[in-house]
């Protein structure tokens, strides 16, 4: 059984030891990976991706995790390895992008929790999708924190814990980008699902 949950799940768990250990190694890579507007201008693209992967300190790597493993009982059975990638490299991609054009005020920036809150997002449309009661209720509480985030401001307990400020707009994003995320795999599975049916109507009129 454990065999299966790991090949089932082996991209989420590689992201967790990989979280570990580049925080182990913040001091020597995150200088060249973390979110830096100027570096970016400057051609450094990666950035808009990587910047994600690191973390300010020990309390802001651990309340990541433990966020990144709760959604992963909630909706790891949702993803394959494939589409747990692509979600995390568009995911990522699109929160960083959105971050460049549009919050001219954040110089710099590490932390998952933007992609998080894409990845909660896009498990809850799932749920609803499959008429859920629980999607709408976990949906609607995320939308409220951004919301009330954009207003108040993030919690001091959290910004002292972190060692740095929150990037309220990151969470933002990132629940836009989870709508986005699942719009995208609705429109993957309407065109898989519409060459499926061409093909079979074509090889049935081939047939006949």
């Amino acid at each position: 059984m454990f065999l299966s949950f790991l090949r089932s799940h082996l991209m989420a768990v590689l992201l967790f030891f990989t979280l570990i250990l580049l925080h182990l190694l913040q001091e020597q890579l995150q200088p060249l990976f973390e979110f830096n507007r100027t570096a970016i201008y400057e051609g450094q693209w990666w950035r808009l991706v990587t910047a994600h992967l690191f973390h300010t300190n020990n309390w802001h790597l651990l309340m990541n995790l433990g966020g990144f493993v709760l959604i992963m009982l909630l909706h790891g059975v949702y993803y394959s390895n494939r589409r747990f990638v692509l979600n995390l490299f568009l995911g990522n991609l699109l929160i960083g992008l959105a971050l460049l054009c549009w919050s001219p005020d954040i110089s710099f920036y590490v932390g998952l929790s933007g992609w998080l809150h894409a990845l909660l997002v896009c498990g809850c449309c799932i749920d609803i999708e499959r008429q859920w009661s629980s999607g709408w209720l976990i949906l609607l509480a995320v939308f409220g924190k951004v919301i009330w985030e954009q207003w108040q401001g993030a919690s001091t307990e959290v910004v002292t814990l972190i060692g740095a400020d929150v990037a309220t707009d990151a969470h933002l994003f990132g629940a836009i980008v989870g709508l986005l995320l699942y719009v995208s795999m609705l429109f993957r599975r309407t065109v898989a699902l519409t060459s499926t049916t061409m093909t079979t109507a074509s090889n049935k009129h081939s047939a006949e």
